[in-house]
């Protein structure tokens, strides 16, 4: 018994001993992930440095009159936010790429359905919507299957396209239309295509644009529009949804490095929800909020966000 005993003693002695090693090892882990946040926050923080001082020993009236310049002053001022008054806004969906900012209203009386356009392995958006009685038509034709199902969840594998044609892609309209929604007025869309959503919207006519009361899109390609040949492509696009929605919220892609240029930022890829002016008359005031907000979360967990101030530009000043 008493052999037992010290055998049961030295069992919960090095076990002891073994806690005390998870906690040392759980401890370190901590830190080195505190200090990778640390190098990636100074590393931006350098970029920043840099770019300011790229730009201090830039004549200001040279650098303005840059192409470079023009054109990126021209896509900020085209997706200059405002604000909802007395308006709340959520997130939807997971805490890093996948979840979105919305305006809170996304009633199941005011929502008549929803439309997904890309999904791979992620539909934490898809449940957030449908979770509030909201029917989700999701559509990606790279995937064979849902990660998840739900029953308020209907997967087609078909890819939505603008002018390209291809396999298993259709337009928008027709979509619309397969599914019986031509006459809705309420409708709400997430679209994240890899940069395919410029077709969709330059082929989309703003009647079917319209039938979305709010439209949440992460574009691709600013900094291609910025240097390349897609400069018109995006712009076009870019005025063609301003005339019948107006942006209230944005986010920047920390996968990659935005431009600085003078005192602007332009990340390569934005997250931007709109809410379709009609349904805000005298409501769309100015901005005050700096972006990201409280509720924005990097979509690269781990690295920092892009901060982009209020991101505004005001055309009218711009322009005198």
């Amino acid at each position: 018994m008493l052999k037992f005993l010290g055998k049961l003693l030295h069992f919960f002695w090095r076990l002891s001993g073994a806690e005390q090693i998870l906690q040392q090892l759980q401890q370190l882990q901590q830190l080195l992930q505190l200090q990778q946040q640390l190098e990636q926050e100074l590393q931006q923080k350098l970029l920043l440095l840099g770019n300011g001082l790229k730009y201090f020993f830039t004549d200001q009236e040279k650098l303005k009159a840059s192409t470079t310049y023009k054109c990126c002053s021209e896509i900020v001022s085209l997706l200059s936010p405002m604000d909802i008054e007395g308006a709340k806004y959520i997130r939807v969906g997971r805490n890093c790429d996948g979840g979105y900012v919305m305006a809170d209203n996304l009633d199941r009386d005011k929502v008549e359905a929803a439309y997904s356009f890309g999904i791979g392995e992620d539909v934490s958006w898809d449940e957030g919507v449908a979770c509030r009685g909201i029917d989700v038509f999701m559509y990606d034709h790279t995937i064979k299957r849902l990660p998840k199902e739900n029953p308020k969840f209907h997967y087609f594998k078909v890819g939505v396209t603008g002018l390209e044609k291809g396999t298993n892609l259709k337009t928008l309209s027709e979509l619309i239309a397969e599914n019986n929604h031509t006459a809705c007025k309420n409708l709400v869309m997430k679209m994240d295509i890899e940069g395919c959503e410029w077709d969709v919207f330059r082929e989309t006519p703003s009647t079917v644009i319209s039938q979305f009361s709010q439209l949440i899109v992460e574009f691709h390609g600013f900094l291609s529009a910025v240097y390349g040949s897609e400069y018109d492509i995006i712009t076009d696009v870019l005025k063609k949804i301003n005339r019948t929605h107006q942006i209230v919220h944005l986010h920047g892609n920390n996968w990659d490095i935005p431009l600085w240029i003078g005192e602007l930022v332009l990340p390569s890829t934005l997250e931007v929800t709109y809410v379709r002016r009609t349904d805000f008359k005298n409501k769309l005031v100015a901005s005050t909020r700096q972006f990201p907000t409280s509720i924005d979360r990097p979509n690269r967990p781990g690295w920092p966000d892009i901060y982009m101030d209020s991101f505004f530009i005001d055309v009218v000043s711009r322009e005198k």
